[in-house]
């Protein structure tokens, strides 16, 4: 019996997506490069999520399925997969996107190739709840710099997907991190985090397409203090500040990252300028928080 680990693990979270999950697993199953494992972990769908999942486990004895007993928010099991995996080399996969069969084949040979390399990922396309292309304005980052401070300055910038976490990484690396913290924005904070250890690669193809549909995220939960409750419910009820904990998680990084101080003061002063940027952002956090504040009041006084 061969006991060797693969080479490469596939981490998909899903709950209730038996509408798009078939076809994320197709993706992956049809990958050309076929030394890896499919972990999906299940935050306890109530859909036909899981008998659409064990149906391909029985069939593919690469695809381990494990079913969380509750919903522990997007984050957590975001973080349970990387716990769940046992690859040299680590790549989420939502369960409402898809990849080209080749994505994995070119993402390894340019990480095998550069071994300063952290991250491979791929040109990204938007897809609809059909699979036909949606225009795209392009974001340009500069994460292949040498230097740390640029591509930290690029990649905490708001006006990107974050889209470069659904590449390859090197998994030492990546469990070396804070991994998903639980507020909205966290993927924003662990792509920078991850900066601080080398550069980052781009393929120059389209090999990953993401999907913009009513029921992701972003879509149901516009706020990011809306998102940072659905992403951990455990906040339910709470007050959040999703912009300020972001802000301080940078602060966080900067300071546990083994870098020159020229650097660490260069990123400081980025962050400074990143605070001064979203002061807006940061001000609806203190809105929101003070609207949960006062609804217990104002529900008193509507009911006389």
């Amino acid at each position: 019996m061969d006991t060797r680990s693969p080479r490469v693990s596939i981490g998909l979270p899903v709950y209730n997506g038996d509408k798009y999950v078939n076809e994320a697993i197709e993706t992956i199953l049809a990958q050309t490069y076929e030394d890896f494992e499919l972990i999906i972990s299940d935050n306890a769908s109530t859909d036909q999520t899981a008998e659409i999942c064990r149906r391909y486990a029985a069939k593919d004895k690469r695809i381990k399925y494990y079913r969380n007993n509750e919903n522990l928010g997007l984050q957590k099991n975001l973080n349970r997969l990387v716990e769940l995996s046992s690859g040299e080399y680590f790549m989420w996969a939502h369960h409402d996107d898809i990849h080209s069969s080749d994505f994995v084949d070119k993402a390894i040979k340019v990480l095998q190739e550069n071994p300063s390399v952290v991250l491979c990922c791929s040109k990204t396309r938007d897809i609809d709840e059909n699979g036909k292309l949606l225009p795209r304005i392009e974001v340009s980052l500069n994460f292949k710099s040498p230097h740390v401070e640029e591509r930290f300055c690029d990649l905490i910038r708001m006006d990107h997907l974050c889209e470069p976490l659904f590449g390859l990484i090197r998994i030492d690396i990546l469990r070396r991190t804070g991994l998903n913290g639980s507020f909205a924005d966290a993927d924003r904070v662990l792509l920078a985090e991850l900066s601080f250890y080398g550069p980052f690669h781009q393929i120059p193809e389209f090999l990953f397409y993401r999907r913009s549909h009513s029921l992701q995220s972003t879509a149901m939960f516009p706020s990011r203090q809306e998102r940072t409750i659905f992403y951990d419910p455990t906040k339910v009820g709470k007050i959040v500040f999703p912009h300020f904990r972001e802000f301080v998680e940078y602060l966080h990084v900067v300071n546990r990252a083994a870098i020159k101080w020229p650097d660490r003061l260069a990123c400081y002063l980025h962050l400074m300028k990143w605070a001064k940027v979203n002061y807006a952002r940061l001000a609806s956090d203190i809105s929101f928080g003070m609207k949960q504040l006062l609804m217990p009041c104002w529900r008193l006084i509507k009911n006389g």
